[in-house]
C-alpha cells in the first residue's frame, strides 16, 4: 500500500506547486530559505552546480512525456501531463512539446499558482485543517501512528506542528517535504514553467481553484486520510525518482494506475477505494474536460497542463473529451 495516495500530490493535485503557500508549512532553515524564482530554468551560475547546459539539452531528446492533440474546426489543442514538483533535469522540454505550446492561444491549468491570495488560503487552512477537539495522534490507526512516529524521528520532520491538524494536512505537507528532500521543488514543476511563459503573451485558464482542491482533501473520510498519511510515511526512498522517471517516459498514467491496483490488492476497502477515485479523480476529470471543451469550442487552441494522472484510462480527461465528440490522439515522438 506504500504508493497508494502517496503519489497524489506529485501526479494529481496542483496544490503542491503553490510555492510559499501556507498549506505547506515553513518547517526549518532547509525548507524555509529556498529561493523562489519565476523561471524553473536555472541561471548560468546555478548550472555549474548541477548539470551542464549541453547535458540538459541532450537529456531533453532522450525522454518523451505524454502529449495528446485534439483537432477541432481547424485548430489544434493539446493535453500535457504535469508533475507539480520536479528538478533541473526536466528542462529544456522536448522540442515537440515546446512547439505545441507556442502554437496555442491559451494555457489551461488546474490552478494559476501565481494568482493566489496567501492570506485567504492561510485562513482557509486554519478553518479546515485544524481539529481542536482531537489530536492527530488520537485519530490515527495504531499501525499508522507507529509508522508516523518512526518516520518523524528518522527524517527529523517537524511533526510536532501537526498535533492539532487533521491527517490529510499532515500527509500533504510531509509529502511536499519528502519531495524536497529527494531533490524536487515546486519551482521546477511543469505547471510553474508554463505559467511563467504564459504570462508574457497567452490567456491563462483555471480549470479548478485551490479552495476546491482543499475541500476535496478535507472531504475525505478519516479512513482514507489515515491511508493517505500511512502511504506517505511508508513510501520507499526511490519512489519519487520512479514517478519522475515514469513522467519522462510518458508512462505516469500506468504508474499511477498500478499504484491504485496495489492498494486494492493490499486490502483497502472497495467502497473506500471507489469513493476516493470518484472524489479526487473521476469527478475532477469530468470538470476539467468540461472546461477544456468550453474554450476549444470558443475557437481557441488550448494547451492544457494538469496532473499527469488525469490523462489516460477509464474516466480520464481524455475519456470525457471523447464522450463529447472530440478526437484525442497520442503524439508519437
Amino acid at each position: 500500500m506504500n504508493k497508494f495516495l502517496g503519489i497524489l500530490l506529485a501526479g494529481i493535485l496542483g496544490i503542491q506547486g503553490c510555492g510559499d503557500d501556507p498549506v505547506k508549512p515553513q518547517a526549518d532553515a532547509n525548507t524555509n530559505n529556498e529561493t523562489k524564482v519565476s523561471d524553473p530554468l536555472p541561471k548560468s551560475e546555478e548550472k555549474t552546480k548541477d548539470k551542464a547546459t549541453d547535458e540538459q539539452s541532450s537529456a531533453a531528446e532522450d525522454y518523451t512525456p505524454a502529449l495528446w492533440k485534439i483537432e477541432h474546426q481547424g485548430k489544434t489543442s493539446y493535453l500535457f501531463g504535469s508533475v507539480h514538483m520536479g528538478d533541473k533535469s526536466m528542462y529544456p522540454l522536448p522540442q515537440v512539446v515546446t512547439e505545441a505550446y507556442q502554437s496555442s492561444d491559451a494555457l489551461a491549468v488546474e490552478i494559476d499558482l501565481g494568482n493566489i491570495n496567501q492570506m485567504a488560503i492561510a485562513q482557509k487552512v486554519q478553518q479546515m485543517a485544524i481539529d481542536p477537539n482531537n489530536s492527530l495522534e488520537s485519530v490515527l490507526k495504531e499501525k499508522t501512528l507507529v509508522e508516523y512516529n518512526e518516520y518523524c524521528e528518522e527524517t527529523k520532520s517537524p511533526c510536532k506542528m501537526f498535533s492539532s491538524f487533521e491527517p490529510w494536512f499532515a500527509a500533504m505537507t510531509l509529502e511536499a517535504l519528502n519531495m524536497q528532500q529527494s531533490g524536487y521543488s515546486e519551482q521546477y514543476g511543469v505547471d510553474m514553467y508554463f505559467l511563467d511563459q504564459a504570462r508574457k503573451d497567452k490567456e491563462i485558464v483555471e480549470l479548478e481553484s485551490i479552495d476546491f482542491q482543499l475541500e476535496a482533501l478535507d472531504g475525505m473520510p478519516l479512513e482514507l486520510q489515515d491511508a493517505f498519511l500511512y502511504s506517505v510515511v511508508t513510501k520507499s526512498e526511490d519512489e519519487n525518482d520512479k514517478l519522475i522517471k515514469a513522467w519522462k517516459s510518458g508512462e505516469v498514467e500506468a504508474y499511477v494506475e498500478n499504484s491504485f491496483e496495489e492498494a486494492k490488492e493490499s486490502g483497502i476497502d472497495e467502497e473506500d477505494y471507489q469513493y476516493f477515485m470518484e472524489l479526487l479523480l473521476y469527478n475532477r476529470n469530468q470538470g476539467m474536460a468540461d472546461g477544456i471543451a468550453e474554450h476549444i469550442e470558443q475557437g481557441k487552441s488550448v494547451f492544457a497542463v494538469v496532473g499527469a494522472a488525469h490523462y489516460g484510462g477509464d474516466k480520464s480527461v481524455n475519456y470525457y473529451l471523447e464522450e463529447k465528440g472530440f478526437s484525442v490522439e497520442r503524439i508519437d515522438y
